[in-house]
């Protein structure tokens, strides 16, 4: 086996969620090596500047190097390094929980830390389920199923990947944990109940909540999670009516709503939560990635009063945590990056600048038939691709990922999978970057001859850059 070398260091690094064959091949090809960072730029071993478009993996909130979060953890450090939450706790643990409540709906009244957001949401589940399995009334004590949207993303962990029901997940790792079922998405684009556009569809999407409990025997069920906007599935953002509907549902039925804010919160769609002016709040919700911007893994879960009393008494003790729960430098930075979040104004900077961006991609639709449907909130953006826009018929994988190495080539980081490309950057950007944003897509979607060509320029050129560049640093 011929092991790969970056600048002569041998290559034993297995990367998440990436063909290793795919990529390996690319290693130091455009900006599969990322050596820094500096406000919503970063820049790849060569020390070419891409506009960081997915905030590395939806989580830079507040744009890279801010000396504020590195002086917070640097005066943690130094004052304590390490110490467990587990019958123990730090200060900054306790600041932290407290600042999460503050600028919640006031909903909550208890916060369980975590390190990402897989064990956030596994943290929700087990709450769930544990919840009713202690009720005073023996009936709830048959509630564990967890219903889901179809096609969601709540994590990694056999929990979060359950919730799914994506069949290549029963291929790869099955069997797959019991109680999991699922609904299908409120995805208007593409509406996979009466094909009906709404309000004509009288929220079928919603209705498939009650349907699925009454099928399932409402006895059975503990609760129902969902992303308030979908992200990895294609920012799926239901009609502001869904969120009412569900939750009268939820509550009409005695289940747990569990609500997903990983990707959203933080300010991301241009609120500090979407769920924050909900007429029914939930009972449960996850936070990460925003909640440090990635600069330190951190994440939480919130409960309310009720579910926290359920745990009280001889043997109902919540028997789940990390070695990193709660973690006092991993809390510092929170806080530090909360309070810039807030005093920065970047929800609101990112409605804003979100609009912008939103309004000239639909100018772009009318010359780019390549469009399909531009949709979401603030700085989660998703664009659908289509080769034919009437019959919304997507365009393949092998055109997604061309036009998608383009956009990189010219010098912006996206999300992508078939037909969808998907905006996530920093909420500190303004509107001269977002000019740039649009011009580059507009270059990227651009079909014709000469396009095509000097897409393939592009290519060539950052091949021999890149092989020469390799040439010059490996033995």
């Amino acid at each position: 086996m011929v092991i790969k070398k970056y600048h002569r260091t041998p290559y034993h690094l297995w990367n998440p969620f990436t063909s290793m064959e795919d990529f390996l091949p690319l290693i130091g090809y455009g900006s599969t090596v990322i050596t820094r960072g500096k406000g919503p730029y970063v820049f790849n071993n060569r020390g070419k500047c891409y506009i960081d478009g997915k905030s590395s993996s939806r989580n830079v909130h507040i744009g890279h190097g801010r000396e504020e979060l590195i002086e917070a953890a640097t005066r943690q450090m130094q004052e304590l390094d390490y110490t467990s939450c587990f019958f123990s706790v730090h200060p900054k643990a306790i600041e932290l929980a407290n600042k999460l409540i503050e600028i919640t709906s006031g909903n909550y009244g208890h916060v369980y830390l975590g390190t990402n957001g897989s064990e956030a949401v596994e943290t929700a589940l087990k709450l769930a389920r544990q919840y009713h399995r202690q009720s005073p009334n023996q009936q709830d004590h048959s509630r564990y199923k967890i219903i889901s949207l179809r096609g969601s993303y709540h994590g990694f962990s056999y929990g979060s990947i359950s919730t799914s029901g994506l069949e290549r997940h029963s291929t790869k790792y099955g069997p797959l944990l019991p109680g999991f079922i699922q609904i299908e998405p409120p995805y208007c684009y593409r509406c996979p109940y009466e094909k009906k556009s709404y309000p004509a569809c009288d929220l079928e999407c919603a209705q498939a909540l009650e349907r699925k409990i009454l099928s399932e025997g409402q006895e059975t069920i503990a609760a129902f999670i969902f992303e308030p906007i979908m992200g990895l599935f294609g920012v799926v953002e239901p009609p502001e009516k869904y969120y009412e509907y569900v939750g009268e549902i939820c509550q009409r039925y005695g289940l747990l709503l569990i609500a997903d804010e990983v990707t959203t919160g933080f300010g991301r769609t241009g609120k500090i939560f979407v769920s924050q002016d909900w007429n029914l709040q939930p009972d449960i919700l996850c936070l990460g990635k925003g909640i440090s911007s990635g600069y330190l893994p951190l994440s939480a879960t919130l409960s309310t009063d009720t579910i926290y009393e359920r745990f009280k008494g001889q043997g109902n003790i919540f028997d789940s945590g990390s070695t990193a729960s709660g973690h006092p430098v991993c809390s510092a930075v929170g806080l530090a990056n909360i309070d810039i979040i807030i005093k920065e104004k970047l929800p609101e900077n990112a409605a804003k600048v979100g609009a912008y961006i939103q309004s000239n991609l639909k100018d772009l639709m009318d010359k780019r038939e390549i469009i399909g449907d531009i949709r979401g909130k603030g700085l989660m953006i998703g664009i659908e691709l289509v080769k034919d826009r009437e019959n919304k018929i997507s365009i393949d994988d092998k055109d997604t990922s061309r036009i998608a190495t383009d956009i990189t080539l010219l010098g912006l980081l996206i999300d992508y999978h078939r037909g969808f490309i998907g905006l996530f950057p920093p909420l500190i950007i303004d509107v001269n970057i977002a000019d740039k944003i649009i011009e580059i897509l507009d270059k990227a979607f651009k079909k014709s001859r000469l396009a095509s060509f000097t897409s393939k320029g592009r290519m060539v050129k950052e091949a021999v850059t890149s092989k020469l560049y390799s040439a010059m640093h490996t033995n």
